[in-house]
């Protein structure tokens, strides 16, 4: 029993911390500095194998500081038709409040542009600063949106590039868009910061910019987001775009690296399951397993419960034929000799054990209140050593000595189970032991002690071997069984059973009930 309870919490034990342990390796934490250097490790040989398909150079693209107010962020107004329309269609009588001496030659320039007061305008007037116009949007941008020829055309548009605003290139028609242009135009407005602030690294949806660091000019090498990919895809990191408030394992810029544990936990998870259904299986095994052997041995117990039925009911009929005939001798006592009339007094006593025996077998088989394992039956005793010196008598003539009480008095016991006890030491300090045995019995406190006492040599050490033997048969010669007997009947009396090897004792406490 004890191995299918251990068998059932080890199951549980095994299922609930396979499931701990899937659950904290699922968990992210931060990056250690090994796991830094390592990432950067990848960078460099990806940076030195990989295949750039473009290298961006701002500074050739927006040569000097004129230009450089087109790569500022700006809060340009949104290019919605509703608010494009309203622009260009307001009314040209009126000039902008807020135009500066600075700004005033170019844009009323462009005022007369826009309200068809000029045709044309003049040479270099997109060259010339100022390149944006005080609403925010580049005058190349304006005149895109104007419709006039050539500014609409993807021509115009192709050979004046760098004269837009870098966030309005995504608003411009991609067949117009060729080389760094067409990358940068697939830029949304935080990557286009970070590529303006110097990055070292900005991952796209379609790409990785990787800053090559010069003395004078900025550029980046331009790789396909799905080669980067295929270089991670063996490693044990990978890339993700960072969100505000996200947990990131290693912040770099404006991407995470994430450690790539994704394939060791699903193994993981997927072995779990494997352990946590395994142990489940274990456990109905076991539950089936303890359910047949509760069965077995409950059958087992009735099939001895019916065996002893068999027996005891069967034994009626031969017992009450002997005290038939016992008591038909005893009416003719005076006839029979002196020599074989002790003998039938020995017979007579067996005849009447034997009675006793098969009634307590009788009322041990009705008890089934599940408390007890016999049927205790209390009685008044007199005298304690008239009771004792009765139950050795027989052993007398084999040669037991006893020591009895010096203080005598009356007893409340099961006399019956009390004597099977006493026999029980006896039986087997004459079969197991040596001569001289000996009896010992005190009454103090109303506890009443008796000890047997043998010369022989017991090979056990102590009461739990003695027991044990009625299992295993180690050498028992029945001698674990009988004590097996002697200790439940003590129990059931509240009594104690105690052995001592040298020299070999055995024990019975009782306390007067």
């Amino acid at each position: 029993m004890r191995m299918y309870v251990l068998l059932i919490f080890t199951a549980i034990l095994l299922s609930f911390s396979t499931a701990y342990y899937a659950i904290n390796l699922s968990n992210k934490s931060s990056a250690s500095i090994s796991e830094i250097e390592e990432i950067q490790k990848y960078k460099k040989e990806f940076y030195k194998q990989g295949h750039p398909i473009l290298e961006i150079d701002l500074s050739s693209m927006y040569p000097s500081r004129l230009f450089s107010q087109l790569l500022q962020p700006q809060n340009v107004f949104a290019r919605e038709a509703k608010t494009v329309k309203t622009y260009f269609s307001k009314s040209c009588n009126n000039t902008f409040e807020r135009m500066s001496k600075l700004y005033f030659d170019k844009s009323e320039t462009w005022e007369d542009f826009r309200c068809n007061r000029i045709t044309r305008l003049p040479p270099g007037f997109f060259e010339n600063a100022p390149l944006v116009h005080e609403t925010g949007v580049s005058y190349a941008f304006l005149a895109f949106l104007s419709g006039r020829e050539p500014f609409f055309t993807h021509e115009w548009v192709r050979n004046n590039l760098n004269l837009f605003h870098m966030y309005e290139l995504e608003e411009l028609p991609p067949k117009s868009l060729e080389g760094n242009f067409k990358i940068l135009s697939q830029l949304n407005k935080n990557e286009l910061e970070a590529l303006v602030k110097g990055s070292n690294y900005i991952l796209t949806n379609d790409y990785l910019l990787v800053r090559n660091r010069k003395k004078f000019n900025v550029t980046y090498k331009i790789f396909t987001k799905l080669e980067f990919e295929q270089y991670l895809k063996e490693k044990i990191f990978y890339l993700r775009p960072y969100e505000e408030g996200a947990q990131c394992f290693y912040r770099e810029d404006h991407f995470c690296w994430e450690k790539d544990d994704r394939t060791l936990v699903q193994i993981f998870m997927q072995s779990s399951i494997v352990v946590f259904g395994g142990s489940l299986v274990v456990l109905l095994l076991i539950a089936v397993i303890l359910y047949r052997k509760i069965k077995q041995q409950g059958f087992e117990e009735e099939r001895k419960k019916h065996a002893l039925r068999v027996l005891t009911h069967e034994l009626r009929t031969p017992i009450a034929n002997l005290m038939l005939q016992v008591e038909q001798i005893n009416k003719q006592s005076d006839l029979i000799p002196a020599s074989i009339l002790e003998e039938f007094l020995k017979m007579e006593g067996e005849v009447y054990r034997l009675k006793r025996l098969a009634e307590k077998s009788t009322s041990y088989l009705q008890t089934n209140d599940g408390k007890s394992l016999l049927a205790i039956t209390l009685q008044e005793v007199p005298s304690v050593n008239e009771l004792i010196i009765d139950m050795i008598h027989d052993y007398t003539e084999k040669g037991v000595g006893f020591t009895a009480s010096p203080t005598d008095g009356p007893f409340r016991m099961d006399v019956y189970w009390y004597g099977i006890c006493v026999k029980n030491l006896l039986e087997n300090a004459f079969h197991h032991g040596k001569s001289p045995v000996m009896v010992k019995w005190t009454l103090v406190n109303d506890e009443l002690t008796l000890t047997v006492t043998d010369a022989g040599v017991c090979p056990y050490k102590n009461l739990e071997e003695i027991l044990s033997s009625d299992r295993t048969g180690k050498n028992s010669r029945g001698l674990g069984l009988g004590m097996s007997i002697v200790q439940k009947i003590m129990q059931e009396m509240d009594g104690k059973l105690s052995y001592q090897q040298t020299p070999t004792t055995f024990s019975l406490f009782l306390r007067n009930k």
